[in-house]
């Protein structure tokens, strides 16, 4: 129930990362509580879909939401997210849902519904852009008996991607046009994006692509990603965190932003979380960093 990464379209270098339960993934533990940002920032979130009750309380006081690939949250982390003052985005990842399936799997208190996870790639939701268009319908029934906000599909580069009348949607922003030209009433109030590149240039021309919408954008999966593996390091993850949150903290577009992930071993060094509760170093880093700003807290 998860996703895929990156392709650049120029030296394109494509990733597909699947989720991972292995909780000593990751670089060396923090065992020290991480001391709260002063701020909490509200755009700051997670992509991660196996937390316990102990990684959410670890990671909460600098992060404000996250999302699983699931219209519901996982058993560790359900029972405490409330009181920890995170909050759950579901997701209606692919396939075909019904509006009493979503409906039903919704918690609530939920404010947002997350659409298709990347329905260009083959190898994730799989749509063609009029096939989301078709289902879109269900999304927004449920948004309305739920008073939820609806966020696009997330897109990215993709290799091996869906076709439709001649095209094929290698490019997220073509895939979103055809899809928005198949779907012009429908009710969407956010873009998501997928991004995987190392430097920071790199994203801000990204997410300049999809300003064009004139909507806030969801950025639901970052790290760096496109480099060779034994490139990228924890320190070479460190400085693309802090640079890009440095970035995503201020940019008025920006609404959310969710790195990619908990524990996975796809790509080197991105593990915010290791053993049970336990944050990495460079989980303790993406705690501390201050809201709108790209330095720890002091």
């Amino acid at each position: 129930m998860t996703r895929a990464l990156l392709a650049l379209p120029l030296a394109v270098v494509l990733l597909s990362p699947l989720l991972a339960c292995d909780p000593a993934a990751g670089a060396q533990s923090q065992t020290d509580d991480p001391k709260p940002a002063e701020t909490k920032s509200a755009k700051r979130g997670l992509g991660y879909g196996y937390h316990s009750a102990e990684d959410l309380k670890a990671l909460s006081p600098g992060m404000s939401w996250w999302y699983n690939w699931s219209p519901r949250p996982e058993a560790g982390a359900a029972s405490v997210y409330v009181s920890q003052n995170v909050s759950f985005v579901p997701m209606a990842w692919g396939g075909t849902p019904t509006v009493a399936q979503l409906e039903s799997e919704i918690p609530a208190g939920a404010r947002y519904l997350l659409g298709f996870n990347e329905p260009n790639f083959k190898s994730q939701a799989n749509k063609t852009p009029r096939q989301a268009a078709a289902l879109w319908p269900v999304l927004e029934e449920v948004a309305r008996r739920k008073g939820l906000k609806l966020v696009s599909p997330a897109v990215n580069y993709c290799g091996d991607c869906v076709s439709e009348d001649g095209v094929t949607f290698t490019d997220p922003v073509v895939y979103l046009d055809a899809f928005f030209k198949a779907c012009a009433n429908c009710q969407v109030d956010a873009i998501a994006i997928h991004w995987y590149a190392c430097d920071v240039g790199a994203l801000k021309w990204y997410v300049g692509q999809f300003k064009k919408y004139n909507k806030p954008l969801w950025l639901t999966e970052f790290a760096c990603g496109d480099r060779p593996h034994d490139e990228i390091t924890v320190d070479v993850q460190k400085q693309y965190m802090v640079d890009a949150i440095g970035y995503l903290e201020t940019e008025p577009a920006i609404e959310r932003y969710a790195w990619f992930s908990g524990r996975n071993n796809e790509i080197p060094s991105i593990n915010l979380l290791g053993a049970s509760g336990e944050l990495t170093e460079l989980g303790h880093l993406y705690v501390t960093l201050a809201a709108g700003a790209a330095k720890p807290s002091p």
